[in-house]
């Protein structure tokens, strides 16, 4: 059961519980004659003055004096004794929110301030009702002193944003028999003990949903203890078990049980209630149980709403709810049971009297036939199959369910034709078909009696919706999902008495037409409008600008002409692949834009000022028109997360407003003429994904900061005239690597929300990969690419560039790189494609490339590579592609080329590696002679041109002489006289 409806529930029996309260005091107490006292009256307007903003006025006749608004029990929400003139009823409810509204609507309406304990002084007060107001005080805490209010049989305190722990004073209101304590929200309240509940003998209603009593265990042990009780509600308690077996079960007047939303995470069969049997009302929704339902649920004869919902590790379904012949709602919604579908119809109440109005089966594991007859359903007024694995036919015994309002049967495996005999279902009003295999014809006979029908969906078939043109439909529809199925070539001329319709979406359904001349009239209420992939020709109307349209998509068509006025409430305009031409309007006029899709269209001049109003922006594409001059400098840049102006005629500098860009998560700037150098501000873009600026005149040194981009994946700066060095610090570029971890802020959505802001769905985005340019879909803003080829990049290739090792595409072609290509390049395994063409590497090529097991295309061509070819089937088998891929490297050898490694090329790398290890030797001994022979010409030149100094050097030469010859010559003589002895 939807949560309003539950709620609508809780709030009928609380209104009927006031009644018969009120009832029970006599009808000489309701009306207010007597006149109120003066010390309560003065308690009344003490509470007044505690109230600091009252937005409705709710408390506008709470006066002292004048004009009859003395007496208190003339006030509004104040009731009295008609017998006594105390008050006893005080209902000061904010009727205008519910616990789904929002903080703005709570506080637009809501009394704020706080509670007086003046209300000490209304002795008499039986019934207090200050539920959804904003009046929590100072501490925010409920007031203590609420609980000496000994005659309370009535107390409301839901809605009102508490916190803090709930005050087990309020034990001592013994007379109490309703106590809603239920918190908002956004509530922070907890309890860590409910023993005081025990106090509350007479007790029948008790909620305190959205309370945390986590902390208490034996919650069924407690409850257990209060036997009056007829409606116990603890919802989003964050309740961790429900299996605690109290000994014997008191709580046989228990008709309504909410436990939903809790963390229970045990089988189902193992809680404690099955043996309620007095229970109208089980709502188990999102509690975790799992399992298979026990079998005495069937036993539960006096249940009128089951909800199982959202508990999505229930087993099959077995138990038989045939007995349950009061049984009115059935909602097994996203359970993901198993089970045969007919099967579970044959297990619902089979009844002389059958009450079963609504059977939610929706976003299950159910397979199967439907059966040909469902007569034992005949009160069904919603039946929800949908997002299951239903197969076979739609059976015409549907067409039985005269009752029958709702019907989903979408998102299955239903085959063949619809069956006529739906449209028997005179009181249908939504029929939801979509998303299956279903075809034929659908005619005049399926509307026949559908005069109710609001809502119809039928999208996603391979249905032909064949009609007259003159047929006049006999419903007024608000929502019509019609999507590929065949409607044309004509422009569907019954669309036009759909004059409160809303919601159209009829794309793809073979139009090749002009939009009609009731277009904008029609459609004025339409919010929605969604005519994209079709072949609509002409202009649009020059009348939309007054049109209700919030999301309009007109892309794949061939519509020409301008762009008119728009209409002014347009949140995602999408004209994409189409042949509008002529400059946009001077003024645009949609300030609430959020998505606006002009690709691949003709569409001339400078963007104008009109833009910078668009200050809700977040998704723009302009690519692949003609537009030229410098981007507005007032762009509003804050809440832009992409930006596609690819393929006009752009210039100036980098954009500077996107320097406030801090949720940019898509850029493309390629093939405009925008120049000067990449800001060094560009590293601020914290979440930026992807970003492709090739094509351009962009020159300069790529910014360090670039490798602050952790999220960046896809890095398209070729052809520019980038030079200086690749930028030290890649590894920081995380999202190119296995290591990342997705930020669950920046990648929950793969492609960013791109698919929901563009009806782009073919191959139109390029990229340059694999040694071509190759188109792709939306996939392309997942390929991991580095791409910095065609600029005047010089320097070594990083080592740590084979840290990206996610990296699927790297191309560095085309530049001035030199030095040896990374050892380690093998590295990167997921690599499918790597081009490193025509720089000036050296070195030999790193046997690590033989193991990149996926790589389809390699490109080494024209540098100085030198040595063997590495060996390995993947290389063989790209050559055998690809024979060019080492061409123009006369240094390298060996197969699979055709040249032979000789033995000097054999011992090439030992020649090289002797070269480059005794570099140092070799530059030493050179050295040396080279200064020895410089010294020996200085010291001749001094002796030649100083005379003196030539004296002095030949006189020491004698002296040397002296010292040295006389002692040689004694020795050799003694020497030789010695061996001829």
């Amino acid at each position: 059961m939807p949560p309003a409806a539950k709620l609508s529930l809780l709030h009928v029996f609380a209104a009927t519980f006031a009644a018969s309260y009120v009832l029970q005091l006599g009808p000489d107490r309701v009306a207010a004659g007597a006149g109120c006292t003066q010390h309560e009256r003065d308690a009344l307007l003490a509470f007044k003055h505690g109230i600091s903003s009252d937005p409705m006025d709710l408390l506008a006749s709470w006066q002292k004096e004048g004009g009859g608004h003395g007496d208190c029990c003339r006030w509004r929400g104040v009731r009295c004794s008609n017998r006594t003139g105390h008050v006893l009823k005080l209902q000061l409810r904010n009727v205008y929110v519910t616990s789904s509204s929002s903080n703005d609507q709570f506080s637009s309406t809501a009394l704020a301030g706080q509670i007086s304990d003046s209300l000490l002084s209304l002795d008499n007060l039986v019934h207090l009702d200050l539920s959804m107001n904003n009046i929590t005080g100072p501490s925010s805490h409920i007031p203590e002193f609420l609980s000496s209010m000994a005659n309370l049989r009535y107390l409301n305190l839901s809605g009102i944003p508490f916190s803090g722990r709930v005050p087990p004073h309020l034990g001592n209101l013994s007379k109490l028999q309703y106590l809603d304590l239920s918190g908002f929200w956004y509530s922070n309240m907890y309890s860590t003990d409910i023993s005081w509940l025990a106090g509350l003998p007479m007790l029948e209603y008790l909620s305190m949903s959205m309370v945390n009593i986590s902390a208490i265990v034996d919650w069924p042990n407690v409850m257990n203890t209060i036997p009056s009780l007829k409606v116990l509600s603890l919802s989003s308690c964050s309740l961790l078990s429900a299996n605690q077996s109290p000994p014997h079960v008191n709580l046989t007047n228990l008709e309504r049980l909410d436990l939903s939303i809790n963390k229970f995470d045990h089988p189902m069969a193992s809680s404690w209630f099955w043996n309620l049997t007095g229970l109208q009302y089980l709502n188990l929704a999102g509690t975790k149980l799992s399992g298979r339902v026990p079998d005495a649920l069937g036993h539960m004869t006096s249940l009128q709403v089951i909800d199982f919902s959202f508990n999505q590790n229930m087993d099959v379904m077995t138990v038989s709810l045939k007995k349950l012949c009061n049984l009115t709602v059935l909602d097994l919604t996203w359970c993901y049971f198993n089970g045969n579908v007919k099967e579970l119809i044959e297990q619902m109440p089979r009844c002389p009297s059958n009450k079963l109005q609504e059977l939610n089966l929706g976003y299950n594991n159910i397979s199967g036939i439907m059966p040909s007859q469902m007569a034992h359903l005949t009160s069904l007024v919603v039946l929800d199959i949908s997002e299951n694995h239903l197969s076979g036919a739609i059976p015409p015994g549907l067409g039985q369910l005269a009752s029958l309002s709702t019907l989903y049967l979408s998102r299955n495996n239903l085959s063949g034709h619809v069956p006529s005999e739906i449209g028997m279902l005179s009181n249908l009003t939504d029929l939801d078909l979509s998303s299956n295999k279903l075809n034929g014809d659908i005619t005049e006979k399926h509307f026949a009696t559908l005069a109710k029908l609001k809502s119809l969906q039928m999208y996603g078939n391979s249905l032909k919706i064949r009609v007259s043109s003159e047929w006049l439909p006999p419903f007024s529809l608000d929502d019509a999902a019609l999507s590929y199925c065949y409607m044309g070539p004509l422009f569907p001329a019954w669309l036009e008495f759909q004059v409160n319709i809303t919601r159209v979406e009829i794309a793809s359904i073979g139009i090749i037409d002009k939009l009609p001349d009731w277009f904008s009239t029609t459609f004025s209420k339409a919010t929605y409008l969604d005519i994209s992939q079709n072949q609509i020709h002409g202009t649009l109307p020059k009348n939309m600008e007054f049109m209700s349209l919030e999301w309009f998509y007109l892309s794949s068509n061939n519509l020409t002409g301008q762009i008119p006025f728009l209409p002014r409430n347009l949140s995602m305009l999408d004209l994409s692949l189409n042949s509008l031409s002529g400059k946009l309007p001077s003024k645009l006029g949609t300030p609430q834009l959020i998505s606006l899709n002009l690709f691949s269209n003709h569409i001339t001049g400078a963007l104008s000022e009109s833009f910078c109003e668009l200050h809700s922006l977040f998704y723009l594409d302009l690519g692949k028109n003609h537009f030229k001059g410098e981007l507005p400098q007032c762009f509003p840049a804050r809440m832009l997360g992409f930006l596609f102006l690819s393929d006009n005629n752009f210039s100036g500098v980098f954009p500077l407003f996107l320097q406030n860009s801090k949720q940019l998560q898509f850029l493309d700037l390629s093939e405009n003429n925008f120049s000067g150098i990449l800001p060094q501000w560009i590293g601020s873009l914290a979440v930026l994904r992807f970003m492709r600026l090739s094509e351009n005149m962009f020159s300069g040194n790529i910014p360090t900061s670039i490798t602050n981009l952790s999220h960046l994946h896809h890095l398209n700066l070729a052809s520019n005239r980038l030079s200086g060095v690749i930028p030290w610090g890649l590894s920081s570029l995380t999202a190119m690597t296995r290591k990342y971890v997705k930020d669950p802020y920046v990648d929950e959505d793969p492609y960013g929300g791109y698919v929901y802001m563009s009806r782009q769905t073919g191959d139109y985005l390029p990229a340059v990969t694999k040694g071509r340019e190759l188109y792709y879909d939306v996939r392309i803003f997942e390929l991991v690419s580095l791409d910095l080829s065609f600029n005047h990049l010089a320097g070594g290739i990083p080592e740590e560039i084979t840290s990206l090792d996610a990296l699927l595409n790297l191309d560095l072609s085309w530049n001035r790189l030199s030095g040896e290509i990374p050892d380690r390049i093998g590295i990167i395994k997921s690599l499918e494609s790597l081009d490193l063409s025509n720089n000036v590497l050296s070195g030999e090529i790193p046997s690590s490339l033989s193991q990149v097991s996926y790589l389809s295309y390699l490109n080494l061509s024209n540098n100085n590579l030198t040595g063997p070819i590495p060996s390995g089937q993947q290389l063989d088998t790209l050559y055998a592609g690809y024979p060019s891929m080492y061409s123009g490297n006369p240094g390298l050898c060996g197969p699979p080329l055709q040249k032979m490694c000789s033995v000097n090329n054999a011992s090439r790398q030992g020649v090289q590696t002797r070269t480059e290890h005794d570099f140092d030797s070799m530059s030493f001994y050179f050295g040396f002679g080279l200064g020895f022979t410089m010294g020996l010409w200085v010291v001749f030149s001094v002796l030649l041109f100083k005379r003196a100094w030539r004296v002095v050097y030949f006189h020491l030469v004698d002296r040397i002489y002296n010292q040295v010859y006389v002692p040689v010559v004694l020795t050799w003589n003694l020497a030789r006289e010695g061996s001829t002895d």
